[in-house]
């Protein structure tokens, strides 16, 4: 999306909410920076779309999260797993975990693969008595399940280049702990 595209939708938005008709020159303008700025990343008509969804069902002005939000569910309609659902994938891996390979793995629901970290742990898991899998690890699983969702939620919510820049300080600070445990070691 272009920053005349930006000035268009702001436009829209001005035409069905009064407090945004009623801002200054320079605080629309500062609207559409702040706003092109955030929503650069994704398609004009995605855009548009996702603020005539919540024009619709919303008689308060959009945040730029709720467009970001809105434009997701239109591109990946809510499939998401229940927690129950999950755990039913993940038991069935543990089940298979000693003989699991990293392709095995890897073609598991995100979420899931996730809370295993790696093939690793779920072939651990699998040398688990039964009993403490069906009650402790479940109760782990089921936490922590809607953490991570939540998670992975709001981390698509983020423009792409803002990931990549999280994701370097992210690896910046792995780096430095490895080299503070090494220093230490």
């Amino acid at each position: 999306m272009n920053k005349q595209e930006t000035a268009q939708i702001i436009a829209l938005l001005a035409g069905n909410y009064n407090n945004i008709a009623e801002k200054t020159k320079e605080q629309k303008q500062m609207m559409i920076n702040t706003w092109y700025e955030c929503l650069n990343d994704l398609e004009y008509k995605l855009v548009l779309q996702a603020v005539k969804k919540t024009i619709m069902t919303s008689p308060y002005p959009p945040t730029i999260h709720d467009i970001r939000k809105n434009a997701m569910e239109l591109v990946n309609p809510s499939t998401q797993k229940t927690a129950i659902e999950a755990w039913s994938e993940a038991y069935g891996m543990i089940c298979n975990g000693i003989y699991m390979t990293e392709e095995q793995f890897n073609e598991h629901s995100p979420e899931v693969k996730r809370f295993f970290g790696n093939v690793a742990q779920v072939r651990e898991l699998a040398k688990t008595n039964t009993d403490t899998v069906n009650t402790v690890t479940k109760g782990q699983f089921l936490k922590q399940y809607e953490i991570l969702v939540k998670r992975t939620k709001e981390q698509k919510l983020l423009p792409e280049q803002m990931q990549n820049i999280i994701g370097k300080l992210a690896n910046k600070m792995d780096i430095k702990k490895l080299d503070e445990k090494n220093r230490d070691n």
